[in-house]
């Protein structure tokens, strides 16, 4: 099985015929809207998870082996909880971990064409754990630790309409003083209003 191409889930059922596979059958689906939005390897986890459903529709409860390029368990165990909902989460490790039908082989065979030549291919250098962490981390010189004698300020920004002319405006206060405040223009809504007075 193959993991995914722009939302959709892609895979294939093959069957071994001498130092060859066959491709037996070919899936394809779409990926919800809430699974697009994940980093890349989860994505990845929900369209294998997918496929192995398909998948079973022609197996009939027979052993697969579904090869993958990512750590599928691995990304599950460590990040799922910070991205999926907790019967997501179970669902998907109910499919890929604790099925007794399902072998899940990392490899480096990514491209179906190689896969089902035979060729192995060059090894993959992915490490799912440290793309999500690099890439949905905060910045590792910002650091959480709480500011001693910090002043607390409160924003606000709006937009209204009077006469069917619009009017805005944003200021910035203490709990006992006005610090700045003052008018923008006419066309300002009041999203940007709110966002003027945190700049």
């Amino acid at each position: 099985m193959r993991g995914l191409h722009a939302g959709d889930c892609l895979g294939n059922i093959s069957t071994e015929l001498g130092p060859y596979r066959r491709a037996v059958v070919y899936l394809s689906k779409q990926l919800d809207t809430a699974a697009k939005g994940w980093p890349g390897c989860l994505r990845a986890v929900a369209a294998v998870a997918i496929n192995i459903q398909e998948a079973r529709k022609f197996t009939l409860g027979q052993k697969m082996t579904v090869l993958v390029s990512h750590t599928m368990s691995a990304v599950l165990e460590a990040k799922g909880g910070h991205w999926l909902s907790p019967q997501r989460f179970l669902k998907y490790q109910a499919i890929l971990v604790e099925q007794d039908d399902v072998e899940i082989v990392v490899t480096n065979i990514v491209n179906p064409a190689s896969f089902l030549s035979g060729s192995t291919g060059e090894p993959v250098i992915h490490d799912c754990l440290e793309t999500i962490e690099a890439t949905y981390s905060s910045r590792p010189d910002l650091k959480d630790a709480l500011l001693e004698d910090a002043d607390t300020w409160f924003t606000d920004g709006s937009s209204y309409v009077v006469s069917g002319r619009r009017h805005a405006g944003y200021a910035v206060t203490t709990s006992k003083e006005v610090i700045e405040s003052g008018p923008l223009p006419s066309n300002t809504s009041a999203q940007k209003a709110e966002i003027i007075a945190l700049i």
